[in-house]
């Protein structure tokens, strides 16, 4: 059945509670306290209004280093301007990956213990909007005047479902091309001429030749892996999401392409569990070319920075066309909050998303600047003449021209597209079988 609306009764939202509550321990990809909660202050400040009542909301984010110290900076400048003056009060509170959150929030709709506020991966929106967990946010945008048409287009595409908003953009993101342009000058080549895949295919044989490190380093990545699909004229799923297009001459394509580079010990390649192994190899120098979201800019920055390389960034390289999905999150009011947590959440919501915000945290993070006031800032231009690395995702966008895949499958499914992926790059799996059986298995989650 395509994407229809899925209410989750009781008996299921006990089984995802259940296995939420199984996985509650350190995760391994961050490296954050051992505590799920990281409170935006050593302790609630006791601001007060005139009337002395104060309106205190939670909200949650995810992952750390800049990403964390930006949303702990935006929710303490809220709390000294806006929420001084307005009588409102924001927790911010560390909730692990994207996908740990979203568990969380399911098991806190249940018990009713719903944060006010969350941040959401883009892809998740329609399944929690359509069972009933957020909040739609239009009256609220039009009481407030907010200029929607301020967002760039392709960042809209997963905040509206059944044509209402109910998330606004905030740390949002693209796939990129990195590379250490030092190793491939070593090679005899310059990153800024790296535009094709024959490109990316002569430099990464090419570093691996001359200097015996890898050309390129990667592991079983379905969101790249996504926009290589969008390049060869296909894309991961189907337009109505209830197929995968991997199984196909474009998904060979581009699979083969990389299984023979791994053979030849130009790539080197990883589990789809393994991604710090990629940034140790580039904090060892020891490959060339590697992707990764626009968000991981200023931690490439400082790796290069520290160890003396010089640090590029380019699109995603072209075949047929250029081409890149979106990612990153919105940020999200829960449901089931009283009326007055609304009103002071959407102040939140808003004031993290206006253009000034828009602009710091870009700055901060490395993320695209939602906003097109924000991007055509002059704080952003003379950033962007500062860093013109920082302008590459944001030029990019304008490939971006579909929206993230909602079907509430879509999670599911992707870890086997990620243990087809594995077995082939890793195993050594035959690509013609591998991607047969992974279809039926795909299609048949799709489709549940």
């Amino acid at each position: 059945m395509k994407n229809q609306k899925r209410i989750l009764g009781a008996a299921a939202m006990a089984c995802i509670v259940a296995g939420t509550l199984a996985g509650c321990g350190n995760s391994g990809t961050d490296k954050a306290e051992s505590s799920a909660v990281v409170s935006s202050e050593a302790g609630k400040k006791e601001e007060s209004t005139a009337d002395g009542n104060v309106t205190e909301l939670t909200y949650w984010y995810c992952w750390t280093d800049k990403i964390q110290e930006n949303n702990l900076e935006m929710t303490e400048l809220f709390n000294e301007t806006v929420g001084k003056e307005k009588g409102i009060h924001v927790t911010a509170e560390y909730q692990g990956t994207y996908d740990e959150c979203h568990q969380k929030l399911q098991a806190a709709f249940v018990a009713n213990e719903m944060p006010d506020v969350s941040v959401m991966e883009i892809s998740s929106i329609r399944r929690f909007a359509e069972n009933g967990v957020i909040e739609p946010l239009d009256s609220y945008i039009a009481a407030s005047g907010v200029d929607m048409t301020d967002f760039y287009d392709a960042l809209l595409l997963n905040g509206e479902v059944d044509g209402s908003c109910y998330g606004l953009p905030y740390l949002r993101s693209t796939p990129i091309m990195y590379y250490n342009n030092s190793l491939l000058k070593e090679a005899g080549y310059d990153g800024a001429n790296l535009k094709t895949w024959d490109d990316l295919k002569e430099m990464a044989t090419g570093v691996h030749e001359k200097t015996g490190k890898y050309g390129i380093s990667q592991y079983s990545y379905t969101w790249t892996l996504d926009a290589f699909m969008i390049e060869h004229g296909s894309s991961i799923l189907n337009d109505d999401e209830t197929a995968t297009n991997l199984n196909s001459e474009a998904g060979k394509e581009v699979i083969g392409f990389y299984r023979d580079l791994i053979d030849q010990g130009v790539v080197h390649a990883f589990n789809s569990n393994e991604s710090d192994k990629v940034t140790a190899d580039v904090q060892n120098e020891d490959t060339a070319i590697w992707f990764s979201s626009t968000g991981d800019l200023t931690k490439f920055a400082s790796i290069a920075d520290e160890l003396g390389f010089e640090l590029g960034v380019g699109f995603i390289p072209m075949d047929q066309c250029y081409g890149t999905p979106t990612g990153g999150c919105n940020l999200v009011m829960m449901s089931k909050i009283p009326d007055k947590k609304k009103e002071a959440a959407w102040e939140f919501i808003n004031f993290m998303t206006d253009t000034e915000q828009t602009v710091k945290s870009s700055i901060k993070t490395g993320y695209l600047p939602a906003r097109k006031s924000a991007g055509e800032s002059d704080t952003m231009k003379a950033y962007f003449a500062e860093m013109p690395m920082a302008r590459v995702a944001l030029d990019q966008l304008a490939y971006a021209n579909r929206a993230a895949y909602s079907n509430p499958n879509y999670t599911e499914a992707t870890e086997a597209i990620k243990s087809a992926l594995d077995a082939i790059y890793i195993n050594n799996s035959d690509i013609d079988t591998t991607l047969a059986d992974m279809e039926t298995k795909v299609n048949k989650i799709l489709n549940q």
